[in-house]
């Protein structure tokens, strides 16, 4: 829980199927923190927040969130930031470290990060992306659980003290 309310956390999400928002709202909710979808947020108020909270799917993979960190990078560079990205490769898979690593190294550096398993409702998938699902073998349905943010939350806690 953000104990400093001088200390204002952002936390911001792009969902796909639902897993990384959850995540955000979770996350939100603990740390006290706002919680705006990165496409209804305006870059120009990054400057009144002291720490920020970056969820992301990652789609074929592409952690969705890195032309938005690239494009912003100057005014988030001075910020303690977390990213957190929900898949459905673990976090120490080749596939899963491939697709941090597309994020500049200048970036990637500056960065907490942890990959975070997510899931896949498969009713609510396109026949191509049926498809793909069941060629990389994502039958085995991943836990979307709250126990999931308690490293971003410690992150958090920890932020708010060093700001």
């Amino acid at each position: 829980m953000n104990k400093n309310p001088e200390t204002k956390i952002l936390v911001l999400y792009r969902t796909k199927y639902g897993s990384t928002e959850q995540y955000a709202k979770w996350i939100a909710e603990e740390v006290r923190a706002d919680l705006v979808k990165i496409e209804d947020f305006d870059t120009t108020r990054f400057d009144l927040y002291n720490a920020i909270i970056i969820g992301s799917p990652t789609y074929m993979g592409k952690i969705q969130i890195k032309d938005f960190l690239e494009k912003n990078w100057d005014a988030l560079k001075t910020k303690p930031m977390f990213l957190f990205n929900t898949g459905l490769f673990p976090g120490e898979s080749p596939e899963s470290k491939k697709s941090f690593e597309m994020i500049p190294a200048h970036i990637r550096d500056h960065i907490e990060y942890i990959k975070l398993p997510g899931k896949i409702d498969m009713k609510k998938l396109k026949f191509t992306e049926k498809m793909i699902a069941r060629l990389v073998k994502t039958d085995t349905p991943e836990i979307v659980s709250k126990d999931h943010i308690i490293p971003i939350v410690d992150w958090a806690n920890k932020s708010e003290t060093s700001v």
